[in-house]
């Protein structure tokens, strides 16, 4: 796996942990876990994407 597919991966991990936290702490509707889970749709979708190339 090159660096940058590792670097995706780490940060889909990070974007989802910080969505986990943000929803403990704010609520799943709260405008704040809602653009995360949005940026953590676009990383997946990214990861998906170069996974259907190779």
């Amino acid at each position: 796996m090159d660096t940058g597919m590792n670097s995706l991966l780490s940060n889909i991990e990070k974007t989802r942990l910080e969505m986990i936290l943000l929803a403990h702490q704010y609520g799943y509707s709260n405008p704040s876990v809602v653009q995360c889970s949005q940026r953590l749709d676009l990383l997946l979708n990214v990861y998906h994407n170069k996974n259907i190339k190779h």
